[in-house]
């Protein structure tokens, strides 16, 4: 990855979705590479993309302008990619193969997207992730702990079988528990209790 010229990595994509790397008039292409201060070099013919950057690219920002790159690959829309610029925002991607048998991938990846994608809408909003469910693969873009959140209902769903409602009530209960800490937090009430005032 890295050289006497700077850092290189290469990453294979789908075929399908270099034009979305590319962009209108490449204009995605040139917004990453801007970003990052990068060069992107894209083989449409095998889907492998190169990012190369100078010997003044920031590291971070290179391994960054690569996430981006993985996360169009795997079924983002660009403006959602580039959110993983920011300090606080990671890709998780679940390779299913990994965790399911090969015949079960079929079965699972319908129970997670839902009748005309209910469900995987509904994961998003219970997280507060974006997932995107492409091939073999589930990606998750989302802070450390909604990712974390994201992956231990995904869990439940296809391997251990639960029911979409019960993981769903889970999600909603643990979503309500975060909000009232976050209104204690701000009012000072979990000071007062532990003083003994309440």
């Amino acid at each position: 990855m890295y050289g006497e010229e700077g850092m290189e990595e290469s990453v294979r994509i789908p075929r399908e979705r270099i034009g979305v790397l590319i962009g209108k008039k490449g204009k995605v292409k040139k917004r990453i590479e801007n970003l990052a201060d990068v060069r992107i070099r894209i083989d449409s013919k095998s889907g492998e993309v190169t990012v190369k950057g100078g010997k003044g690219t920031d590291p971070i920002n290179f391994l960054n302008a690569v996430r981006v790159v993985k996360a169009i690959g795997r079924g983002f829309d660009p403006d959602t990619a580039l959110n993983l610029f920011r300090d606080d925002v990671y890709l998780e991607i679940i390779n299913l193969k990994e965790v399911l048998g090969r015949h079960a991938i079929p079965r699972q990846r319908a129970r997670l997207i839902g009748s005309k994608g209910s469900a995987r809408k509904r994961l998003e909003e219970l997280t507060d992730t974006n997932i995107r469910i492409y091939g073999n693969t589930v990606s998750i873009i989302g802070t450390f702990e909604a990712i974390e959140l994201a992956k231990r209902a995904i869990n439940r769903l296809i391997v251990d079988g639960s029911p979409h409602t019960v993981v769903f009530r889970e999600l909603e209960n643990e979503k309500r528990r975060e909000t009232m800490e976050k209104i204690y937090s701000k009012f000072g009430i979990w000071e007062k209790e532990e003083r003994g005032d309440i």
